[in-house]
């Protein structure tokens, strides 16, 4: 199965009932079946920072934690940490579009460094970047996409 790393916002996105939500529900729910999916250690804080900064109440930000943990036990999800050695790709990324913000090309990096087919975010800066896919020989897809 591909392997893909899944960016912070399809996390978000997957609770909303919007057309953008709904296809993040739709690809979550194939993570697993169809893909094996990675959470960079990156994305699970930024979830948990944007969640404690700006959900405000507390049954609001336990439905986010327990889909979190739902979607780990369910769909498999495992974890990956940037290395030490792969911080010279967050650089790379950088270099390549100075537009990526930097969480995006922590993100991103982690994908490249464990070899991942596909990095699944909706970011318009890194969506359709044939410079950095081809640059990094990775895939940038957007979930209505898959």
């Amino acid at each position: 199965m591909p392997l893909h790393f899944i960016d912070t916002g399809i996390l978000f996105e997957a609770n909303k009932d919007t057309g953008l939500g709904n296809q993040c529900s739709d690809y979550l729910n194939r993570v697993g079946y169809k893909y094996r999916g990675i959470a960079p250690l990156s994305v699970i804080g930024e979830f948990f920072m944007v969640t404690f900064r700006d959900v405000e109440k507390s049954e609001e930000r336990h439905l986010l934690f327990s889909f979190m943990d739902n979607l780990i036990k369910r769909r498999k999800i495992r974890f990956s940490a940037l290395r030490h050695d792969s911080i010279r790709l967050v650089d790379g990324i950088k270099e390549t579009d100075s537009r990526v913000e930097d969480t995006d090309a922590i993100h991103l990096a982690n994908c490249i460094q464990d070899n991942g087919d596909t990095f699944v975010t909706f970011d318009k800066k890194l969506l359709e970047n044939v410079r950095l896919e081809n640059e990094f020989k990775v895939k940038i897809i957007h979930p209505g996409d898959l």
